[in-house]
């Protein structure tokens, strides 16, 4: 019988008893034929049996062929490994993985001792600590102690598993205790392990170990350089630990103090509050036992006052006050760099260290000055073909929203320039648009207006184009029922730009921004009509119409002498929605222009397989209508999107109606941040919000709404923008600092989200200048106002209004003084109450 035919039978007839005397006669070459009907068959006709992972064993020429063949799944027998490995080994054996992962340590320990493979020190690691035979592996073969057992040291591997309630820790401890590993060696070994750059859950793992086996003093001392090496290490998880082992010995006369100090230099400028904390108590213990280090101990923690927790500075103030001498040179003048972060109790405890410049201090006001969030730029028309050529590339690549302005109203101006070698410099745009057959919203309508824009103008059809026209709608018969509404007005303007086209009309695009981000001068409004005027022209309806929507309201008064001298009261009249105050309110919902939205706290059930749990939430309320009239106006389309606009076209709305952008900042509100505990897009919130203060314009309620959760976002980079939009808006005028505070006050009082993570971003920002104090303030008489009973955290905000008291020297406000007297029964909450009502006498 041929080899093939044979392994057929052998296989499909589970003739388990002969695949190994058959393995075993095979010659190199029927190994090859064996291995083809394998991967010919396997995972098509046939599926995987111990037959079929036993031929792959002994038929694979590599590991990676064998790897292929064999699945992770399936486990072979091992006895019938055993009976091969008699008659046949193959020399890649040792380097595979999934194959060794199939069996215990112990086997493949014996396999070795049997010369049959040679491993590398990393497999043995992983395989010794994933074995479950504890009650075996430390007494078949002497070399497991000897050696391998160090190797889980060395190699990161399954040592913090735990396998049938048996955990590492005690394993190795029992063979301490029975003295079959040396003790001082492990407890070296087990340091060493963390310099070894392993994960944090392993790093974490070996100090536990350290700590378990209970070093003692002495052994500590010997092990004090490895100890303060960790101090080294990028995972300051492990650094309260050290401090914690360490902390024993620091009064031994043979304690490293020096080193100690050098290897904890950095530490102090941490913003983890256990590791300072634990820190201080260290430095403490220093100072009380060895008078030598006073002064060096006071200099080291100073760093400490760049932390704004109130606790950690108290304590570090109390540690100069109690062992730094008054008199020092070094402590006075290094002190005085961090007086302005020096919170009011720490202030209170040093005041003999700074008395010397008090006088000249209290008269300088800490001054802030405010940068502008964006510096509006004139953005310049495109003239050339050249020009006009290189940014139609850029057309899809969301660069900046005014691009696809400039490239419409330079393709009206530069229409009956293209000639037909024009074309296949254009081939890159046509290419970009038919990649976006398949997208929707603006970027689809945008690439269909461009491909039949194509098919008018070229004459000889390139093939992208004949690829689209299969593939895209006629720019007449284009329609999304189920995006939002403000495509179809899009779409209407798109429309009576391509008519111009068809026409050759040429007009300028009224509604394209001079400034950035997406504004319009009024005056450069008047002189692009004043053309429409002298060619006896009508405006498309909706590009005039989002032109008027984007005027900038500056110089209206001598906007509108100027457009009374250049155009007849025809076309005057275009002009009214600027010049007339009333006309918005007189055709537009209140709510949808001032974005003052009603909203309600409440609760949301999430569904998980088969639980649910109920979460906080804060929802604007909005309504729509889905059909609009044919006359609708262009703020009609876009009052009523009610689907969710992509992040790109959600921008695009916004600049299309920067006064009246409530609406789009309802719905991305809803959509993405009315939950704290879940919320989505963190790019997009973090792109909307920039976008919108590049707008330069007086938030409305909306807005405030907006910024309150991202002040109290679990993302850092997003809340810390959050927190750079307030410092940036809380000294304007025009910014309603305690409508703010309200909502932050009703939102912490449902318990919608942890008060810690707005409490913890705004102590970084005490003392930034005296007006951001003054206004914090207002921002916390305003929360605490809101808030009706006494919620989790709560005392770090009384602890900030505490700070934000003494440092603006002002008295408690009536309504706070109101709700103190509510809450001063309640433990957690008496002594921050009592340090609040005691300042206020002193300022009375």
């Amino acid at each position: 019988m041929l080899i093939n035919e044979e392994f057929k039978a052998i296989y499909l007839n589970y003739r388990i008893k002969d695949i190994i005397p058959f393995l075993k006669k095979l010659t190199p070459k029927d190994k090859q034929e064996v291995a083809a009907i394998l991967k010919k068959n396997i995972n098509k006709e046939w599926g995987h049996n111990t037959i079929s992972v036993l031929a792959a064993l002994a038929c694979s020429k590599t590991k990676e062929e064998y790897e292929k063949m064999r699945p992770g799944y399936h486990s072979i027998p091992v006895e019938l490994v055993d009976d091969l490995f008699e008659e046949y080994i193959p020399d890649w054996i040792g380097e595979s993985h999934l194959f060794l992962y199939g069996f215990d340590y112990l086997k493949v320990l014996e396999w070795v001792q049997k010369e049959y493979l040679t491993l590398p020190d990393d497999i043995w690691a992983s395989l010794l600590s994933s074995s479950s035979r504890a009650e075996e592996i430390f007494s078949a073969y002497p070399v497991t102690l000897e050696l391998h057992i160090w190797l889980l040291f060395e190699h990161e591997c399954s040592i913090t598993s735990s396998y049938q309630n048996r955990s590492w820790k005690d394993v190795l401890k029992i063979l301490v205790e029975e003295k079959k590993i040396n003790r001082s060696r492990i407890l070296k070994a087990s340091l060493a392990a963390i310099n070894f750059n392993f994960s944090k859950e392993h790093n974490t793992w070996f100090l536990e170990f350290f700590a378990y086996l209970e070093p003692g003093h002495e052994e500590i001392l010997d092990l004090q350089d490895e100890l303060f090496m960790i101090f080294h290490s990028t995972q300051y998880s492990l650094f309260p630990g050290v401090i914690k082992i360490i902390n024993p010995i620091i009064a031994e006369k043979d304690f490293k103090t020096e080193d100690f100090l050098q290897a904890t230099a950095t530490l102090m400028t941490l913003p983890t509050k256990n590791i300072v904390n634990a820190l201080l108590v260290a430095l403490e213990k220093i100072a009380k036992e060895n008078q030598t280090y006073h002064e060096a101990i006071c200099l080291f923690l100073l760093p400490v006052f760049l932390n704004k927790d109130k606790a950690l500075q108290t304590k570090g103030a109390k540690i100069i006050v109690k062992y730094g001498d008054l008199y020092s040179e070094k402590i006075r003048e290094e002190l005085t760099f961090y007086k302005e972060f020096l919170l009011s109790d720490a202030q209170n405890l040093l005041k003999k260290y700074l008395v010397e410049k008090e006088t000249k201090d209290n008269k300088e006001e800490r001054n802030y000055e405010t940068v502008p969030w964006h510096l509006s730029q004139p953005i310049q028309s495109v003239e050339t073909l050249d020009d006009f050529i290189f940014l139609s590339s850029q057309l899809f690549n969301n660069n900046e929203n005014h691009h696809i302005d400039l490239f419409l109203d330079a393709l009206i101006k530069l229409n009956d320039s293209f000639e037909e070698d024009h074309f296949s410099h254009l081939e890159p745009a046509f290419k970009a648009a038919f990649k976006r057959k398949e997208t929707v919203g603006f970027q689809h309508l945008l690439a269909t207006f461009l491909i039949n824009y194509g098919l008018l103008k070229q004459k000889k059809k390139s093939q992208v184009l004949l690829d689209a026209h299969l593939g895209f709608p006629t720019l007449e018969n284009w329609s999304e029922k189920r995006t939002p509404l403000i495509f179809k007005a899009y779409h209407q303007l798109l429309l009576g730009i391509f008519e111009f086209l068809k026409q050759n009309k040429k007009l300028p695009l009224l509604s394209v921004p001079d400034h950035t981000p997406c504004w319009i001068s009024i005056h450069t409004l008047i002189d692009k009509l004043k053309i429409y005027q002298e060619q006896n022209e009508k405006p498309i309806p909706f590009d005039l119409q989002i032109a008027i929507l984007r005027v900038k309201k500056e110089n209206l008064k001598k906007g509108e002498q100027y457009a009374k001298q250049q155009l007849k009261e025809e076309y005057f009249e275009f002009l009214s929605p600027v010049f007339e105050q009333t006309y918005f309110t007189d055709h537009y919902e209140k709510e949808y222009l001032d974005g003052n939205f009603s909203w309600k706290l409440d609760y949301k059930k999430i569904y998980k397989w088969n639980n649910t749990e109920e979460v906080a939430q804060s929802l604007l309320s909005l309504e729509n209508h889905k059909e609009l009239p044919e006359n609708a106006s262009f703020l009609n389309y876009f009052f009523n999107s009610y689907h969710t606009l992509d992040q790109d076209d959600l921008i695009r709305a916004l600049y299309t109606v920067p006064y009246f952008s409530g609406s789009v900042t309802a719905r991305k509100y809803n959509g993405d941040l009315s939950c704290a505990m879940y919320q989505y897009d963190v790019k997009g919130n973090i792109e909307f919000l920039d976008a919108w203060m590049k707008l330069d314009l007086p938030f409305q309620p909306v807005h405030y709404l907006f910024l309150s959760a991202g002040l109290f976002h679990k993302d850092k980079t997003f809340s810390g923008i959050a927190f750079e939009v307030l410092i940036n808006k809380a000294v304007s005028e025009d910014f309603n600092i305690q409508e703010l505070g309200i909502i932050i006050g009703k939102k912490i009082n449902f318990e919608w989200a942890p008060v810690k993570r707005f409490t913890d971003g705004l102590s970084g920002f005490i003392n930034l200048s005296t007006s951001h104090n003054k206004a914090f303030e207002r921002l916390l008489i305003s929360i605490l106002s809101a808030v009706e009973k006494p919620v989790f955290n709560l005392k770090k905000l009384l602890e900030l209004y505490y700070e934000l008291l003494n440092q603006n020297r002002t008295a408690v406000d009536e309504k706070v003084s109101e709700v103190l007297k509510e809450w001063e029964n309640e433990n957690n909450l008496k002594k921050i109450i009592l340090q609040i009502k005691t300042n206020e006498r002193k300022t009375l």
